[in-house]
């Protein structure tokens, strides 16, 4: 969609006159900044992903509706979240957001504000009234497995035995409504210092561990440091302060956090492989996240964290 139908668009449906466009991102949507009497991002979303782009908008407004700090949607001249148009005999979703000038945090000098967010954020889904896809043992363990086998990987007996290990112990964590994505680069601190949480195309139900995970875990994803290991753990601990205020987490779920790390490698593997095709990764690449996954474990047996 070129820029002048771009322009016509915000002029006829959100009432801008005259606003200068610049080109963001490419992803699962093409993204401007719109520079006009006020800045904003423009959001051009594609059909396949109508029914995330919508769940997304919707959550974005139950929160902002509740004080929750998230970019706020600009509504069309007749009240709606989002314009359907027409491009080349294809339709599109056109989304007009806040623009929030920031970046994303040093999580390890604000982990207990971040912990406090996040703990907001799962108290109020909890009274969202969609339900969103729900994710278990298939979405996180399994699809990889499947892509082994695919790929005929040799020492596929290795990972199933690990990934069965691993899900055993986090089997029986409470769900709740995730976020899905909770990593740092999806939060954005702004000048005055405020935290903001984006990007909510991928909210499902699932453990709510994964999301405390997700965020804290500031390992390496191809080479496990000692320093590292020790900025996790410290940056968990006081994730967990400022978390704990607004949802308590038992025993069994602060200990499995060891467990979710692990799987964390399960679960983007795949989904990396069905972005990119089964052939991105070779074997040697394979073996040498067999030998994370091990390693990570063995470090944490000797810490007694397991």
């Amino acid at each position: 969609m070129d820029e002048r139908t771009l322009q016509k668009i915000l002029a006829t449906q959100y009432g801008i006159e005259s606003a200068s466009l610049e080109f963001l991102r490419e992803g699962g949507s093409h993204t401007y900044v719109v520079n006009g009497k006020e800045k904003n991002l423009l959001k051009v979303i594609g059909p396949a992903f109508f029914d995330t782009a919508k769940q997304s908008l919707s959550i974005m407004r139950y929160l902002a509706a509740n004080d929750f700090p998230v970019p706020k949607i600009v509504l069309t001249e007749s009240g709606e979240a989002f314009s359907e148009v027409e491009d080349d005999g294809e339709k599109k979703l056109i989304v007009l957001m806040e623009f929030i000038a920031g970046d994303e945090p040093e999580l390890a000098r604000c982990a207990t504000e971040v912990g406090d967010l996040v703990g907001r954020f799962h108290g109020l889904m909890a009274k969202y009234s969609a339900e969103p896809i729900a994710h278990g043992r298939e979405f996180f363990v399994d699809r990889y497995l499947g892509f082994l086998r695919q790929k005929n990987y040799p020492r596929i007996a290795e990972y199933e035995a690990l990934g069965a290990r691993l899900w055993e112990k986090v089997k029986d964590c409470p769900c709740g409504i995730c976020h899905g994505d909770l990593h740092r680069g999806n939060l954005l601190q702004n000048e005055s210092g405020d935290i903001f949480l984006v990007d909510f195309d991928t909210v499902c139900r699932a453990p709510l561990m994964f999301d405390v995970m997700t965020m804290c875990d500031m390992t390496d994803y191809f080479r496990l440091k000692p320093e590292d290991i020790e900025e996790t753990l410290e940056v968990y601990q006081a994730f967990l302060t400022g978390y704990s205020a607004h949802h308590a987490l038992s025993r069994e779920e602060i200990r499995s956090f060891p467990y979710w790390v692990a799987i964390r490698h399960y679960q983007l593997q795949a989904t990396i492989l069905e972005v990119y095709g089964v052939d991105c990764i070779d074997e040697a690449f394979i073996d040498g996240q067999l030998y994370w996954l091990t390693n990570w474990l063995r470090k944490m047996e000797e810490r007694k964290l397991l």
